[in-house]
């Protein structure tokens, strides 16, 4: 636990000057966080049961296809009218393009996270934790870097030392 202050210190410290800050979506991160990990702690105890016949492809079909069933009763009631294609085209949006763009989203997506339940399979969670924590780094410094984001000494402090206290695990 105490190895998680200086995160959250970081996380703080990269937020604080961030003018979109939002609290329920910094709470949706957080609640994100603790879902993922326990996945992941969830998944790497079914996987080392030798008793089961359930490998890391099987595993993560299972878990794709129960997200699935959990997620489209909800799509439905908070999204409703907007999910149908006339609402999509009534919004100007090329449905044919968007529905491209979408299946290559999701098929990245798909082969990211059977990678990762492949890796899972061989490391231990906390281990995986750290490295998914280490690529989102990746991915908010390239996204800087990229779009060339201005960003505040406190801001960038605060995501060096969000991150910088993961590196000793790997």
């Amino acid at each position: 636990v105490g190895s998680l202050v200086p995160v959250v210190g970081g996380v703080v410290l990269a937020s604080m000057t961030e003018v979109s800050f939002n609290w329920i979506g910094f709470w949706s991160a957080m609640a994100s966080n603790v879902t993922n990990q326990s996945r992941n702690v969830f998944s790497k105890k079914l996987l080392a049961d030798k008793e089961e016949t359930l490998d890391d492809i099987n595993l993560f079909s299972i878990m794709t296809v129960m997200s699935f069933l959990l997620s489209v009763p909800l799509m439905l009631y908070l999204e409703g009218i907007k999910f149908s294609p006339s609402y999509v085209q009534s919004t100007g949006v090329n449905l044919q393009e968007l529905c491209v763009k979408a299946a290559i989203a999701g098929t990245c997506f798909h082969f990211y996270q059977q990678v990762s339940y492949s890796l899972l399979a061989r490391i231990s969670p906390v281990t995986h934790s750290v490295a998914n924590s280490v690529k989102r780094v990746v991915v908010i410094v390239s996204s800087v870097i990229f779009f060339r984001t201005p960003i505040s000494p406190i801001n960038a402090l605060g995501n060096w030392s969000g991150s910088a206290r993961c590196f000793p695990v790997l």
